[in-house]
């Protein structure tokens, strides 16, 4: 077998696969806002509140129990079909268990949450997410060969139908089915085509060896997962449960503006530089340089996204989602201002597996569990905003801790680390200046609709904002545009 995973990537090799990554984000980002945007007109807030209930369990199979193996896979030197076969097997087993568990308690969750219409919704996830987690021993295949232009393209195909098959189910009345109707569609599409590109095919080549080397990191790295997966779906589960579908479904909006252009966008470049970095363990200087230039390029995109978000979000979002989705407003800013933060550390996981201390990120994310459940709990007295305050602030008071751990494990001066984000936030902060001065006049002074308006302030940002760029850190730009070329070149 062909294994590539023991060659150090070129320059070009990392930004064509960095460009496909992003480019990817970029268009789930887009696809995946389109078909929300028309759901918001057939739904009620409600259905989407249902479904955000079930996400707890789509994470859990789709996500926690394969991600070890998958890391595991792409971290070891070289990998033999026994490899491969055994990490399959395991994931279909651990992935097949939760399903099976989900299925067993989908009733008594329905009447915990008093909402009899969530046992099935629960099941119908639980079999849409292992779907995907039977695709992940192949998308580690892919990811040791830095090709993720074929995952990019074969989401961007499910999106599609998976969009075109929810509306059609939404407009024939589904109501909640059709959100999963989407998640299903979308992982069988893309677990199907991924089979077809690598060409592989799992035997019963199984080793003792394999077994052991694989659940040792998997379970690090899953304990670490489960923490995570406690504090992302604690908030949805908390208001679901004390305020009802109807809140939690203006709060898995309001999330989601925040978490298209952060954990889509970030999290896609996360997934290549994750092997990108591991090829680097042994040279910290350019371990420590390529992560500089990646948090740059990250949050040169995050900062002036979300900062228009908060800017514009009284405007935008009734415009996007009509009149009855008001109160999404106000939670969407709180939470686009938490992840401005968010963004700045969203690559710091990679450092600590890279550099073989994987355990500093599963002790923080610990302590991240442990304070953010406590001030989800305090937040639900304040509504759906108030949730959104305390998270954003458990963040900030967190955000030292986190810093020093980056600085510490990386052996990271922190004024190189301020170097690498100063040009972005002064950018951001001339762009929001202007956004501003441009929504006010647009509407206050010359009196013009919300399309016009924000079209005019979506210009003018997007023109200060790269004219910033150009003056502050043009060499930046430079490579952000070269990646580009490289990647439309390639393309073609």
């Amino acid at each position: 077998m062909i294994d590539q995973g023991d060659i150090r990537p070129t320059r070009a090799a990392a930004i064509h696969s960095a460009g496909w990554a992003a480019f990817g984000s970029l268009l789930r980002y887009a696809l995946a806002g389109i078909t929300t945007l028309i759901l918001t007109r057939l739904l009620d807030p409600g259905d989407f509140g249902l479904v955000a209930i079930t996400y707890a369990a789509q994470e859990l199979i789709a996500h926690v129990a394969p991600v070890g193996f998958h890391d595991a896979l792409i971290q070891r030197p070289r990998l033999d079909d026994s490899d491969l076969d055994t990490a399959f097997w395991s994931i279909t087993a651990l992935a097949g268990g939760f399903t099976l568990l989900t299925a067993a308690l989908a009733v008594p969750l329905a009447n915990w949450f008093d909402q009899p219409p969530l046992a099935a919704l629960l099941v119908g996830m639980a079999l849409a997410a292992l779907l995907r987690a039977l695709s992940f021993v192949p998308r580690a295949m892919l990811a040791r060969r830095l090709d993720f232009r074929t995952p990019t393209l074969a989401r961007a195909f499910g999106l599609v139908i998976g969009g075109v098959c929810a509306i059609l189910v939404a407009s024939l009345g589904g109501g909640a089915w059709s959100l999963v109707a989407h998640v299903a569609v979308i992982n069988l599409v893309g677990t199907i085509l991924i089979w077809r590109a690598v060409g592989w095919r799992p035997g019963w080549r199984l080793s003792r060896a394999a077994l052991g080397w694989l659940w040792s990191f998997a379970l690090s790295v899953s304990i670490f997962t489960v923490l995570v997966y406690v504090r992302v779906n604690a908030d949805d589960q908390l208001i679901g449960l004390r305020l009802g579908p109807d809140a939690l479904g203006f709060y898995t909006l309001a999330y989601a503006f925040m978490a298209w252009p952060t954990r889509d966008v970030v999290g896609g470049v996360a997934v290549v530089l994750y092997p990108v970095l591991a090829r680097f363990q042994a040279d910290l200087p350019r371990l420590r340089a390529a992560f500089l230039e990646s948090v740059q390029l990250t949050t040169a995109f995050t900062f002036p996204t979300l900062a228009l978000l908060i800017i514009t979000a009284p405007v935008l979002i009734p415009w996007l989602l009509g009149e009855r989705w008001q109160p999404v407003v106000l939670t969407a800013q709180i939470l686009a201002l938490g992840g401005i933060r968010d963004s700045t550390m969203m690559l710091n996981g990679l450092i600590y597996r890279v550099r073989g201390k994987p355990h500093l990120h599963t002790l923080l994310a610990l302590c991240n569990a442990v304070c953010y459940v406590v001030a989800f709990v305090v937040g639900l007295d304040f509504g759906i905003a108030g949730v959104a305050f305390f998270y954003v602030l458990v963040g900030l008071l967190l955000h030292p801790v986190a810093w020093w751990l980056l600085l510490d494990t990386a052996k990271l001066s922190p004024w190189a680390w301020l170097r690498a984000l100063l040009p972005v936030v002064s950018g951001t902060v001339l762009m929001s200046t202007a956004a501003v001065l441009a929504l006010h006049c647009s509407r206050s002074v010359w009196g013009w609709g919300d399309s016009p308006a924000l079209i005019v302030t979506g210009i003018t940002a997007g023109t200060v904002y790269g004219l910033s760029l150009w003056i502050f850190t043009p060499v930046a730009l430079r490579r952000a545009l070269a990646a580009v070329r490289v990647l439309t070149f390639n393309a073609k």
